[in-house]
C-alpha cells in the first residue's frame, strides 16, 4: 500500500517530511530517518518497525537477512 511515487525525490526529514517517514520517526526514532539512499526500514506483521538499517548495510547482509527470519 504505497501512496508516494518511488521515482522522485521526497522529503524524509522536517516539517515537510513524507507521511511514512513522520510516522517512522514517531514509531522508531532518529534511526528511522534515512541519511542517505537506500535507508532500509523493516516492518513486521504488526505493521511496527522492527528494526532499521543504513545504506551501508547491503540488503542482503546476514544482519537484514537474519532479523527478516527472525519476524517471519
Amino acid at each position: 500500500n504505497i501512496n508516494f511515487p518511488l521515482s522522485t525525490i521526497t522529503e524524509v526529514k522536517g516539517k515537510n517530511a513524507h507521511e511514512i517517514f513522520k510516522w517512522a520517526e514517531n514509531n522508531h526514532g532518529k534511526s528511522a530517518i534515512p541519511k542517505w539512499n537506500f535507508h532500509k526500514i523493516l516492518i513486521n506483521k504488526e505493521g511496527k518497525i522492527e528494526d532499521t538499517f543504513t545504506s551501508f548495510t547491503k540488503p542482503l547482509s546476514k544482519k537484514i537477512v537474519n532479523k527478516i527470519e527472525d519476524i517471519l
